[in-house]
């Protein structure tokens, strides 16, 4: 009986080898916000479906507003643009994580698509 428990205890400290288990460690990752105030600037204003039932608003401090769609908050700049056109990230709310629908746009023509829906921004009255 001895023997088993001084067997036991050898395999158990064996086993330790008498380091401690190391902790994982946690990855942190920054992300980069990409800001190009005279694009958003540009690309501020009302966004019209084809019907003028739904409307997309982008706000030139990157968050949104709508009616009668999908509940966007904020967009955000892929990269920076070069240009009048690029693509852009509408968030909403999602259970676990925002979930993000890519946006062509182009700020001379005043048009993005979502969805494969084009909007189109209304004209100021002159």
């Amino acid at each position: 009986m001895m023997i088993f428990a001084i067997a036991a205890l050898g395999l158990t400290m064996a086993a330790c080898n008498g380091k401690k288990a190391e902790q994982p460690q946690t990855a942190t990752t920054e992300v980069a916000v990409v800001t190009d105030t005279a694009f958003q600037n540009k690309a501020a204003g009302d966004y019209q479906s084809y019907d003028g039932s739904k409307v997309i608003t982008l706000n030139s401090d990157l968050t949104v507003t709508t009616k009668n769609t999908q509940d966007y908050y904020k967009w955000e700049l892929i990269a920076k643009p070069e240009g009048d056109q690029t693509i852009i990230l509408l968030d909403r709310k999602g259970v676990d994580k925002d979930i993000q629908t890519q946006v062509q746009i182009d700020v001379a023509e005043g048009m993005m698509v979502v969805n494969n829906e084009t909007f189109r921004k209304k004209q100021e009255a002159k």
